[in-house]
């Protein structure tokens, strides 16, 4: 009969191997999603910095592991001394089926996360809240081989379990503890063990624990952000989600003193009321703001054009004015589409249904230009249900609103509206060419899952080999032919759109921007800018044909337009400045900001990083005195969006 030190020491030893083994399981996915994604690799990423990556990882998955493994190690130092370790046993098992299933889950889905977004789990995680359910599920189904995954998931938690039901009756850990016959040495052991439990939660055996803002040890950012384990990754995301989302009183981008000491007038827009100096020349009549979906800046660059995949647009650019040094409010379309509408920053709050809480913006887009006289109408190519968007704009003040049931509902674009060119045949037949209207149209197309037939609209390329010799070197198979035709496409209707459009207004004025960094890049190595510049074209009557470097971003666009057609001393509100306004030189949106030479991403706990736009040098930098402008900018919008217009300040009794 075994003794109560023999059982102690046997399901002890289990117990290690059941840490030993998790931590390999995660050894092997970090390797893995290297693998996976190794063409986002640079020069940088020799084997020492692979080895510092893999140490830190091991200290975040130990940190991780360690949850599965305390409950059954609690229960083993509770009743072990007994001689009950049967407890300690089942609760091992249960914990062993648990860790498999789980983490397979989350590792699976980090991949395929990673593989759309860039980055391990962050906000996006949670825009599927916002969504329409639908469609999200349907993409899923189309665009992300869930058979495929499923299958990998099914052998991968397989495997794993033969492997510790294999090692189950193993005893060499054991005997290597029953080796162990000096004084006390029961007593060290217990001791041991537990020291080693608490330095594997902590992922330190120093007073600094494994946490985020350590977690960038090196010189490549792409195996920088596969350092972090999936749990603490999906735990940070939980934790920034409800650090800026929640309807709380504390503000995340500026303490209450110094707040209240930096904004100290009765209401908000006091700090946004702007008025306006007069058009200069004869206001358009129409004005027709088109926020394409996904568009980025980098067809549009100089290198790229020979591609042909934005002909359409650059034909436009050339002849029109082109502000290249131009940002995104936000890396997802509500979030770009909502600061562009309520001319509020995105701060990390999604307004889908919070930007009716208060009362409608003093800033919006659609109130202001109510003011002006002029009808204002939205027309998005997908459908009214998706993001609250019929209800939001409505309460920010559009006269009327179009959906892709307005233009026939059903298409081959289906799952999240109508293809472009029917979006913009709808503008067309609802548009009055003797009334004066503001437009804003919201394009669908070039979204997952891509299911337009692009050959037969012209598309000419079948495969990479068919791309122009002079561009084939920036091509590595990271986008798929399917992804750039739908590029080419959403070029191509805007070609279709401007050719009917110019003669039927020829007094009207169109702006073309993207509504985010389209998450797709033609190689694995986009700069800081290709990864999030989306530019701003304007074009029609009385825009000069120019070229502009002037730092600008989707806030900027509202007080542009004002600019341009309100009369003089006309009061109206923003955040931003017109893209004409003198001394302009910096424009702040959420993580990022652009002046005339530099553009800046800042990322929650890790450093700064910066490209010179004139050279294209990236740099990173421990952080950027720009950092004070920002925070109060995202304090003020955190603020408005969260609380209002009314600046109240708390007394104390």
């Amino acid at each position: 009969m075994q003794s109560k030190w023999e059982k102690f020491t046997r399901e002890l030893a289990n117990l290690s191997f059941f840490w030993f083994f998790s931590v390999c399981f995660f050894l092997i996915f970090r390797i893995s999603f290297i693998a996976v994604f190794s063409k986002q690799l640079s020069p940088a990423a020799n084997l020492p910095e692979m080895l510092k990556v893999l140490l830190m990882g091991f200290r975040f998955d130990c940190t991780a592991v360690s949850y599965f493994v305390m409950i059954p190690f609690l229960l083993l130092l509770a009743w072990g001394g007994f001689g009950k370790t049967e407890p300690a046993r089942i609760a091992r098992i249960i914990c062993q089926y648990l860790f498999v299933i789980l983490s397979t889950v989350i590792c699976f889905v980090t991949l395929n996360y990673f593989g759309e977004y860039h980055n391990q789990f962050n906000n996006f995680l949670f825009l599927g809240l916002y969504d329409d359910q639908k469609a999200v599920m349907h993409t899923i189904m189309e665009d992300f081989h869930p058979w495929r995954n499923l299958i990998g998931m099914l052998i991968t938690m397989i495997v794993s379990i033969l492997i510790l039901r294999y090692f189950e009756p193993k005893d060499f850990i054991y005997q290597q503890l029953s080796k162990l016959q000096f004084k006390n040495h029961s007593i060290v052991v217990v001791a041991a063990s537990l020291i080693l439990m608490v330095f594997s939660l902590r992922g330190s055996v120093t007073s600094v624990p494994a946490l985020r803002k350590w977690a960038g040890v090196s010189k490549d950012a792409f195996l920088n952000k596969t350092v972090i384990n999936p749990y603490r990754s999906l735990i940070y995301a939980m934790e920034d989600f409800d650090e800026i989302n929640l309807l709380s009183d504390t503000n995340p981008y500026m303490d209450e003193s110094s707040f209240q000491t930096q904004f100290n007038h009765l209401q908000v827009t006091d700090y946004l009321k702007k008025t306006a100096v007069g058009a200069t020349g004869e206001k358009p009549k129409q004005i027709f703001l088109i926020i394409m979906e996904s568009y980025d800046s980098w067809p549009l660059m100089d290198k790229y054009q020979p591609f042909l995949f934005s002909t359409e647009l650059c034909k436009i650019k050339n002849s029109g004015t082109h502000f290249s040094h131009f940002l995104p409010a936000a890396d997802a379309t509500f979030d770009s589409f909502g600061a562009i509408v309520t001319n509020v920053p995105y701060c990390g709050v999604n307004i889908s249904k919070i930007g009716q809480v208060n009362d409608p913006f003093a800033t919006s887009l659609f109130g202001q230009f109510n003011k002006l006289k002029y009808q204002t109408n939205l027309f998005y190519g997908g459908f009214s249900s998706w993001q609250n968007i019929e209800e939001f704009s409505k309460y920010q003040g559009v006269q009327r609103f179009f959906s892709a049931t307005d233009a026939g509902g059903d298409s081959e674009s289906g799952t999240w509206g109508v293809e472009d060119e029917k979006l913009f045949d709808l503008v067309l037949s609802k548009t009055d060419a003797q009334k004066e209207s503001l437009n804003v149209i919201l394009t669908s197309s070039y979204h997952a899952p891509y299911t337009v037939d692009v050959a037969q609209k012209g598309f000419p390329y079948t495969s990479e080999k068919d791309f122009p010799a002079s561009v084939q070197k920036y091509f590595d198979g990271s986008m798929t032919m399917e992804e750039v035709g739908h590029l080419w496409y959403g070029d191509y209707a805007i070609g279709k759109f401007i050719e009917k459009a110019k003669q039927k207004y020829p007094d009207a004025v169109f702006l073309f921007t993207g509504d985010h960094f389209g998450r797709r890049f033609i190689n694995s190595h986009p700069n800081l800018y290709e990864r999030s510049s989306v530019g701003l074209v304007m074009y029609g009557k009385n825009i000069p044909q120019a070229q502009h470097k002037t730092a600008g971003s989707h806030i900027d666009i509202m007080p542009t337009l004002i600019e341009m057609v309100a009369p003089k001393g006309f009061e109206y509100y923003s955040f931003g400045k017109s893209m004409y306004a003198p001394h302009k030189d910096l424009s702040i949106t959420f993580n990022k900001m652009v002046t005339q030479d530099k553009m800046y991403y800042m990322p929650k706990d890790a450093a700064v990083e910066s490209i010179d736009l004139n050279t294209m040098q990236e740099n990173s930098l421990p952080s950027t005195p720009l950092k004070k402008d920002y925070n109060q900018q995202m304090a003020l919008a955190w603020y408005y969006t969260m609380k209002g217009n009314q600046l109240q300040k708390k007394t104390k009794k």
